[in-house]
């Protein structure tokens, strides 16, 4: 599987125009960035940077790896925004009772479209004998009560 981490560092490094550039920038040791771009290389089978005198030049399957990179990235950054903009909803109680004779795959039928609604909610359920589920709901302790009788 691939390590995302040893990616951002590959294209901190790509990025940046070198290890030492991309070490400052990111406040962590040469050392530990080509340790790790290294390790990344090794799971991928394949080199991304080749050095040239005391230069790093990115391979093409390095261009090919940053270019992925760069759809990783904003794709992260989008998604990181998108959730900072939108308030978290709090899933709304729903409490039910089931009467002990009915099948748990029949409630489960007739509760689906509660998990489609607009407002999450969380499903809590209650299994009794009918006459102690209505009265349950009758002092609202449930919303719904699910029986084969009255």
């Amino acid at each position: 599987m691939l390590n995302y981490k040893q990616l951002y560092y590959f294209w901190n490094v790509a990025t940046a125009g070198g290890i030492r550039r991309a070490a400052e920038r990111m406040h962590l040791t040469p050392q530990t960035l080509s340790g790790q771009i290294g390790e990344l290389e090794r799971d991928l089978g394949v080199k991304l940077f080749v050095r040239s005198g005391r230069r790093l030049e990115i391979t093409e399957s390095g261009k090919l790896a940053l270019a992925r990179a760069d759809e990783i990235f904003q794709i992260g950054n989008e998604l990181t925004e998108m959730l900072r903009a939108s308030p978290p909803e709090e899933a709304l109680p729903f409490r039910v009772g089931l009467a002990d004779s009915v099948p748990k795959s029949i409630a489960f039928r007739l509760l689906a479209p509660a998990f489609e609604l607009a407002t999450p909610i969380r499903l809590f359920c209650h299994r009794d004998r009918p006459e102690n589920l209505f009265a349950e709901l009758a002092v609202h302790r449930l919303e719904l009560v699910i029986a084969d009788q009255q």
